[in-house]
């Protein structure tokens, strides 16, 4: 895939999940248009760079000659490319999170909903793999500055499991939650990690998804 039809493709993988509209409204606003969309032109333009290149052999130079803007615009919204990856990460958390919400509302019961989000979280993650890749091995570097948003993302997760299955269902002890999203995390690393066929992929969603609601939704 050359790199215009790349630099598309996760464009139209972002649109899917709700555009970065979804990041405006989740963030009470992203300031001005113009300010708004220089962010997301730079992001979208390093996430190929970083999948192909790796976090350490980027340069800002390489995201300047992908974005096509002047060092000065880039220095506007980011100090360095570490940050242009935060506001990825950060982006596809919120997206991501955005589309589970909205698809309460039309998945039916608890078991269909959790079915409809294992079902959504891999295809998302296979689609984009190699930039998700990067950054899941990246949040999971204690040091790294995604680790933090990292942690943020599960609890946010945590949070929205909670809020659509606990008025039907028993309680759970958190813990029953976060060992779940690790299930979920891990097993996209591993398929990832070997590029897993296409069989593979729907095998692991039917099976987390069936984990999900035996551990959540007991008949």
């Amino acid at each position: 895939m050359d790199e215009l039809a790349e630099h598309g493709a996760i464009r139209a993988v972002f649109e899917d999940l709700g555009g970065y509209g979804a990041l405006t409204s989740q963030q009470g606003g992203a300031g001005p248009l113009v300010g708004h969309l220089q962010r997301t032109n730079i992001q979208l333009a390093a996430i190929p760079l970083f999948a192909r290149k790796g976090l350490e052999q980027v340069t800002v130079n390489d995201l300047l000659d992908a974005a096509q803007v002047s060092r000065r615009t880039f220095y506007k919204y980011f100090a360095n490319k570490m940050e242009v990856l935060e506001g990825i990460y950060q982006t596809s958390v919120l997206l991501l999170l955005a589309r589970f919400r909205e698809m309460q509302q039309v998945a039916g019961s608890p078991q269909a909903w959790l079915r409809a989000m294992v079902g959504r979280f891999f295809d998302y993650h296979l689609a984009v793999g190699p930039i998700i890749r990067l950054m899941q091995e990246e949040a999971l570097r204690a040091e790294s500055p995604l680790a933090a948003h990292r942690q943020r993302a599960h609890q946010e997760m945590l949070r929205l499991l909670v809020e659509r299955l606990e008025p039907e269902l028993a309680p759970r002890d958190p813990l029953v939650y976060q060992a779940l999203i690790w299930a979920l995390e891990a097993a996209s690393l591993d398929l990832l990690g070997r590029s897993a066929s296409r069989a593979e992929i729907e095998r692991a969603k039917a099976v987390l998804g069936d984990l999900l609601i035996a551990s959540l939704c007991p008949s």
